[in-house]
């Protein structure tokens, strides 16, 4: 799997992101984050949001551990590579697919509305995510929180299904 962390850099559209996006990369974005929270960009730190904007598909925290080791030449322990994957959890910079566990990185921070939904195809693993007007999303919270009486105060939405590929 560490292929995908040597894949050339891949460019992100931002098509689906809607008129606020302001088109910065994933390292940009990885960037302006920790100088907000005043983290350090450490050569692992850099490492992995290298290797997680440079794939196509969601990487698992062995595969980064392996990457950075081998193709980053960065000697870290897998301890490190969970706490970094943390704090990027923490600061809205990645996402965790289910049912793998595996990381992706995340665009949305462009974004003045982060209601988005993670599209996972079950054949190829490509993940996608795309943007939703904030009306939609208040629909399905509004409906939650009526039917069930539960306050929805986080989300994350995942469909699993098949890509336009694989159902061609």
């Amino acid at each position: 799997m560490n292929d995908h962390c040597l894949q050339k850099e891949i460019q992100h559209t931002h098509s689906s992101h809607g008129d606020h996006c302001n088109g910065k990369s994933f390292k940009e974005l990885a960037f302006e984050a920790m100088k907000e929270n005043n983290l350090r960009i450490t050569k692992s730190r850099l490492a992995v949001i290298q290797c997680l904007e440079n794939s196509k598909v969601p990487l698992s925290p062995k595969s980064i551990f392996d990457s950075l080791l081998k193709d980053y030449n960065i000697k870290i322990d897998q301890v490190s590579v969970y706490r970094i994957l943390e704090a990027f959890i923490q600061l809205k910079l990645i996402h965790q697919v289910f049912p793998s566990g595996d990381y992706l990185s995340c665009h949305t921070r462009c974004e003045e509305n982060p209601n988005h939904i993670i599209l996972n195809c079950i054949k190829c693993h490509k993940v996608m995510e795309v943007h939703l007007d904030i009306e939609t999303i208040s629909s399905i919270l509004l409906s939650i929180q009526e039917k069930f009486q539960f306050e929805p105060i986080n989300h994350m939405f995942q469909i699993d299904g098949n890509c336009e590929q694989c159902r061609k």
